[in-house]
Protein backbone atom coordinates (compact mmCIF):
# COMPACT_ATOMS: atom_id res chain seq x y z
CA UNK A 1 0.00 0.00 0.00
CA UNK A 2 1.07 3.39 -0.54
CA UNK A 3 0.26 6.51 0.98
CA UNK A 4 1.22 9.81 -0.97
CA UNK A 5 2.79 12.57 0.11
CA UNK A 6 2.02 12.14 3.94
CA UNK A 7 5.43 13.24 5.70
CA UNK A 8 7.40 16.18 5.60
CA UNK A 9 10.64 16.40 5.36
CA UNK A 10 12.01 19.09 8.02
CA UNK A 11 14.33 21.77 6.20
CA UNK A 12 17.01 20.70 8.20
CA UNK A 13 16.98 17.10 6.46
CA UNK A 14 16.45 18.81 3.16
CA UNK A 15 20.02 21.21 3.57
CA UNK A 16 21.96 18.28 5.02
CA UNK A 17 20.72 15.94 2.04
CA UNK A 18 21.82 18.75 -0.44
CA UNK A 19 25.45 18.44 1.01
CA UNK A 20 24.94 21.76 3.36
CA UNK A 21 26.10 22.14 7.09
CA UNK A 22 23.54 22.13 9.21
CA UNK A 23 23.79 22.12 13.13
CA UNK A 24 23.99 19.23 15.12
CA UNK A 25 20.94 20.30 17.09
CA UNK A 26 18.96 20.89 13.79
CA UNK A 27 19.88 16.88 12.95
CA UNK A 28 18.64 15.73 16.14
CA UNK A 29 15.52 17.52 15.49
CA UNK A 30 14.81 16.23 11.78
CA UNK A 31 16.07 12.33 13.64
CA UNK A 32 13.16 12.91 16.17
CA UNK A 33 10.68 13.97 13.93
CA UNK A 34 11.45 10.92 11.83
CA UNK A 35 11.15 8.64 14.32
CA UNK A 36 8.15 10.18 15.79
CA UNK A 37 6.23 9.81 12.56
CA UNK A 38 7.42 6.14 11.85
CA UNK A 39 6.20 5.25 15.03
CA UNK A 40 2.94 6.94 14.90
CA UNK A 41 1.80 5.70 11.05
CA UNK A 42 2.96 2.17 11.96
CA UNK A 43 0.86 2.19 15.14
CA UNK A 44 -1.97 3.52 13.37
CA UNK A 45 -1.32 1.00 10.24
CA UNK A 46 -1.31 -2.19 12.63
CA UNK A 47 -5.05 -1.65 13.68
CA UNK A 48 -5.48 -3.08 10.86
CA UNK A 49 -3.52 -5.73 10.52
CA UNK A 50 0.29 -7.16 10.27
CA UNK A 51 2.78 -4.53 9.36
CA UNK A 52 5.34 -6.78 7.68
CA UNK A 53 7.55 -3.48 6.59
CA UNK A 54 7.06 -0.03 6.51
CA UNK A 55 9.39 2.67 4.42
CA UNK A 56 9.52 6.24 4.75
CA UNK A 57 10.62 8.14 1.49
CA UNK A 58 12.59 11.04 2.68
CA UNK A 59 14.27 11.80 -0.38
CA UNK A 60 13.91 15.10 -2.31
CA UNK A 61 12.27 14.10 -5.32
CA UNK A 62 9.22 15.93 -5.85
CA UNK A 63 7.31 12.97 -7.03
CA UNK A 64 8.48 10.72 -4.29
CA UNK A 65 9.29 12.81 -1.33
CA UNK A 66 7.02 12.15 1.63
CA UNK A 67 5.86 8.44 0.46
CA UNK A 68 4.92 5.73 2.69
CA UNK A 69 5.11 2.31 1.43
CA UNK A 70 3.63 -0.22 3.58
CA UNK A 71 3.10 -4.12 3.14
CA UNK A 72 0.74 -6.10 4.78
CA UNK A 73 0.73 -9.70 5.65
CA UNK A 74 -1.83 -9.94 3.14
CA UNK A 75 -3.90 -8.04 0.54
CA UNK A 76 -7.13 -7.87 2.79
CA UNK A 77 -5.28 -6.45 5.49
CA UNK A 78 -3.50 -3.48 3.21
CA UNK A 79 -7.24 -3.34 1.78
CA UNK A 80 -9.15 -2.33 5.46
CA UNK A 81 -6.19 0.11 5.79
CA UNK A 82 -6.37 1.62 2.51
CA UNK A 83 -10.56 2.36 3.26
CA UNK A 84 -9.97 3.46 6.49
CA UNK A 85 -7.46 5.95 6.31
CA UNK A 86 -8.61 7.49 2.81
CA UNK A 87 -10.22 10.70 3.03
CA UNK A 88 -8.73 11.19 6.50
CA UNK A 89 -6.66 14.06 7.34
CA UNK A 90 -2.84 14.02 9.13
CA UNK A 91 -1.25 16.69 9.83
CA UNK A 92 -3.81 18.80 7.94
CA UNK A 93 -3.21 17.11 4.63
CA UNK A 94 -5.79 14.57 3.19
CA UNK A 95 -4.19 10.70 3.36
CA UNK A 96 -4.35 9.10 -0.70
CA UNK A 97 -3.89 5.42 -0.10
CA UNK A 98 -3.82 3.16 -3.07
CA UNK A 99 -1.88 -0.43 -3.58
CA UNK A 100 1.19 -0.10 -4.82
CA UNK A 101 3.01 -2.55 -7.53
CA UNK A 102 5.90 -2.07 -5.39
CA UNK A 103 6.81 -5.82 -3.72
CA UNK A 104 10.14 -5.83 -2.72
CA UNK A 105 11.38 -2.32 -0.91
CA UNK A 106 15.17 -3.04 -1.40
CA UNK A 107 14.94 -3.36 -4.91
CA UNK A 108 12.83 -0.89 -5.39
CA UNK A 109 14.45 1.82 -7.84
CA UNK A 110 13.32 5.54 -8.57
CA UNK A 111 13.07 5.29 -12.55
CA UNK A 112 15.07 8.71 -12.32
CA UNK A 113 17.61 7.11 -10.39
CA UNK A 114 17.69 4.18 -12.71
CA UNK A 115 17.87 6.81 -15.22
CA UNK A 116 20.98 8.59 -13.79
Amino acid sequence: MLLNHLYDNPPAAVAYSDGMNVPKEALVEAINHFEDFYEEIFMELAKYGEVEEMLVSDNIGDHMIGNVYIKFADENQAKAAMDALNGRYYSGKIIMAEFSPVTDFREAKCRQYTEG
